[in-house]
């Protein structure tokens, strides 16, 4: 070997060990960079025609390990959006508390029902009334709380939502432009670890927030998918992704999805917070609203039914609906109401001045209930209007009102059943606007899945307009909510209404992932369903947004009086006019003109009707005997009494529920003169006493219940309980769903961690190496250098030696 080939030899390999020194040395001082690989030098032999002519530095590469990255990468986007769904679930409970907490729904419920229980031992009393109404604002402002917040999240959501789009489109803008350097790079056979080690950092970044998959290409560029490949997101240039903000959330809408060359992908996302964003904007907080919304309704109905049994005292001077009603409305309708005016006493202001009203009236329909009301004997006494939509009753010269429903049912437009005045809200404790002009059903998850129904129809029905005397609408077990929605537009149009109007009147609503029928009519609607698809969707007229607009009745909180105490007689009845004998035929009893015919007085309450039947030549006793004979009245307690009153001199004939359930006769010798109703004047003697409690005892009873029938919500299986269970039972759900998410949560952090730990493991610095290699790379520098100051001492001998 000649000198100067010796020369070159020594500068390539103190060269190489510059470059190796180098290296090591931007390794060290990366030591506690975040997402940086530790860069290998490789080092090759270099040879000129075959002949060993030094060493040169190979390929710098990075020590990573692209299993353990591309795993690691997967489980960023699970965190992710286990991440999210932790932070949610968490400000969640925070909402709702926990079933400990005072501040919880369930316990300002139970308040609520302590506060009943004390107003029916103290009804006369101001303080407990107040206390009531007090601890149901409080109720009312938790619903109400619980509804908007819930809405506020959905909202904060969509803001976050924005923030990770754009941060994704950053990243593969970041990417895009990373990719086109490394390319560059490689064109020059220039190292590119440096920006792959920048490119990782970011696709760590991206997969947190997308669930991404990478294809590697021969010129070092990549191309990113999400989905596992059903959507492209970088293939030279980026694909961005595209979000519109929804302006604001109200129960029971949907929000906008996340869209890529403006196809929606939302349905593809898999993993990231994306993902958990979406499943907390449009299910889980949706799901809780319904389960609010249950529990609301529920909680309206229960006190609302009773109070609407009851009358306050003294009785009011009117009664105001809250159904929104137009005299046209039809009602399916069964039984009898009372209703009667009374004075300030509660006594009745006449003998005559109290009616009972059979249902249904003829017509069968609103203006049918007011004007029946109005032709009957306590007409003259009180009036019955529309007013503002709603239906009034009124007393007259000074006159208060009063109503038992007894055994009295109007069907709602969604199939339940509620007694007259709870149907009027006529004595409603908890106002909510009640009507029927809007119909929506329950949430369902898919709006093109057959619902499994029994092939049937419903019949659409209301006062005016194209669905007077109702349409038919058909359905079949393929039937989906979209085929649903089609056959009422249809239906609508057979009857005569435009294409037009028709897509106007039945559409879906998206809430949030899931699907509503909506119905809107210019007039309240009722549906009766021969098959099962309206119990299946459940259509009501009561609206997702219920449990964010309930209050106490205004004129309750302007007037703590107005709250019920007891209840309008309807178990004790007495006759008016004396007899003598009361073992002797009653005068002018009965028909007088042969051939002999019976009269019927019939017995009606909560039992099956008894028909007491009675005569010309019957006595008092007679009468008594037959009711007191009957298995069914002494089954319930009802028995009769002839007893003496010498104010009226002579015998009456008393009748009473011992168990102070309300009855009630009908004769069918009215109107004539010799039924028994006109010969002994049997009727009530009194409205309501001041001592009577019964009515403020059932609200605090309502408590008690255990058969509400709550419906099944997400998160929610159906059930039969009680109202203080249920809502202890979302707030318990609610707790559960934080702390599963937490546990999740951390599994997910610790795996990660885990992983990164792993991958830094081999692919990051460890300077006990690094300090040996540099040592290794001094000596072979000093060695070189060696060399080239041993040949430069050669070439000098050979110099002078010439």
């Amino acid at each position: 070997m000649s000198l100067t080939q010796a020369l070159n030899t020594a500068i390539s390999g103190l060269n190489t060990a510059q470059a190796r020194i180098a290296i090591t040395s931007s390794n060290i001082s990366n030591v506690n960079t975040e997402g940086y690989s530790k860069k290998i030098a490789g080092q090759e032999t270099l040879t000129l025609d075959g002949v060993g002519a030094g060493s040169q530095v190979a390929d710098i590469y990075r020590n990573v390990n692209e299993g353990l990255v591309r795993e690691m990468r997967g489980e960023l986007g699970k965190a992710g959006r286990e991440e999210v769904r932790y932070e949610f679930f968490q400000r969640i409970q925070t909402l709702f508390g926990t079933p400990q907490s005072d501040a919880a729904i369930s316990q300002r419920i139970n308040d609520l029902a302590d506060a009943f229980e004390q107003l029916g031992v103290t009804p006369d009393q101001n303080s407990p009334r107040i206390e009531a109404i007090e601890s149901a604002l409080q109720v009312m402002e938790s619903f109400e709380k619980l509804s908007s917040q819930l809405q506020d999240m959905r909202d904060d959501i969509d803001d976050q939502i924005t923030d990770e789009v754009n941060t994704a489109n950053t990243l593969l803008s970041q990417i895009s432009e990373l990719n086109t350097g490394i390319i560059r790079l490689n064109n020059l056979d220039q190292p590119t670890t440096e920006l792959e080690d920048q490119r990782d950092q970011k696709l760590n970044q991206l997969s947190k927030i997308i669930d991404i998959t990478t294809f590697s290409r021969s010129d070092g560029s990549i191309v990113i998918y999400s989905a596992n490949g059903a959507n492209t997101l970088l293939d030279r240039t980026p694909n961005l992704l595209s979000f519109t903000q929804t302006a604001g959330y109200e129960p029971g809408t949907g929000g906008s999805g996340v869209s890529l060359d403006g196809e929606d992908i939302t349905d593809t996302l898999r993993t990231g917070t994306l993902k958990g964003l979406f499943e907390m904007r449009d299910s889980e907080i949706p799901a809780l609203n319904d389960q609010i919304n249950e529990l609301a309704g529920e909680l309206r109905d229960a006190i609302n039914e009773e109070h609407n049994k009851g009358t306050s005292f003294p009785p009011p001077a009117n009664l105001s609906g809250t159904r929104m009603v137009a005299g046209s409305d039809p009602l399916t309708a069964s039984g009898t109401f009372r209703v009667a005016a009374l004075d300030e006493n509660g006594d009745l202001v006449a003998t005559d001045s109290w009616a009972d009203i059979s249902l249904p009236t003829t017509p069968a329909t609103v203006q049918g209930i007011v004007d029946a009301i109005n032709a009957s004997d306590a007409g003259a006494y009180l009036t019955a209007s529309l007013i503002d939509d709603r239906l009034v009753i009124e007393g007259q010269d000074g006159s208060r009102v009063a109503i038992n429903e007894m055994d009295s049912q109007i069907t709602l437009s969604d199939g339940r059943q509620q007694g007259m005045s709870h149907y009027f809200g006529l004595n409603d404790f908890i106002a909510t606007t009640k009507r029927s002009d809007v119909m929506t059903t329950a949430a369902q998850s898919s709006s093109t899945d057959a619902l499994g129904v029994t092939a049937s129809s419903f019949t659409l029905s209301a006062g005016s307009g194209v669905l007077v005397g109702g349409l038919t609408v058909n359905y079949t077990a393929t039937d989906s909510l979209e085929d649903i929605r089609d056959n009422i537009r249809l239906a609508l149009q057979g009857a005569g209404m435009t294409a037009a109007a028709a897509e106007e009147t039945a559409f879906i609503v998206e809430d949030g992932d899931r699907f509503r029928l909506v119905i809107e009519y210019n007039a309240n609607m009722t549906i009766d369903d021969s098959g099962t698809l309206s119990s299946k969707i459940g259509f009501t007229e009561d609206r997702p947004n219920l449990s964010g607009n309930m209050d106490v009745a205004a004129v309750i909180q302007n007037d703590p009086s107005r709250i019920v105490r007891g209840q309008m007689n309807a178990d004790t009845y007495e006759t008016s006019n004396a007899v003598v004998d009361a073992d002797g035929a009653i005068a002018a009893l009965g028909p007088l003109v042969p051939p002999p015919t019976n009269y019927t007085l019939t017995v009606s309450g909560n039992f099956t009707d008894v028909d007491i039947d009675y005569q010309n030549g019957d006595s008092l006793q007679d009468i008594a005997d037959a009711i007191n004979n009957s298995a069914v009245l002494t089954d319930n307690n009802i028995t009769a009494e002839v007893v003496f009153d010498s104010q009226l001199g002579g015998y009456k004939l008393s009748i009473t529920d011992a168990d102070g359930d309300p009855f009630y006769f009908s004769d069918n010798g009215l109107p004539n003169a010799d039924s028994l109703t006109t010969v002994l004047g049997l009727g009530i003697n009194f409205g309501v006493h001041e001592g009577d409690n019964s009515a403020a005892n059932s609200i605090g009873n309502a408590f008690e219940r255990t058969d509400i029938d709550f419906e099944a919500t997400d998160g929610l299986s159906g059930e039969k309980t009680s109202l203080t269970d249920y809502a202890a039972g979302i707030v318990a759900t609610a707790a559960t769903k934080a702390q599963v998410a937490q546990s999740a949560y951390e599994f997910q952090d610790n795996l990660v961690v885990d992983l990164s730990t792993r991958i830094q493991n081999e692919a990051g610095v460890n300077l006990d190496e690094e300090m040996s290699d540099l040592i290794i790379f001094q000596r072979a520098y000093s060695a070189s250098a060696r060399v080239i100051s041993t040949v430069d001492e050669m070439f000098d001998e050979l110099l002078n030696a010439v």
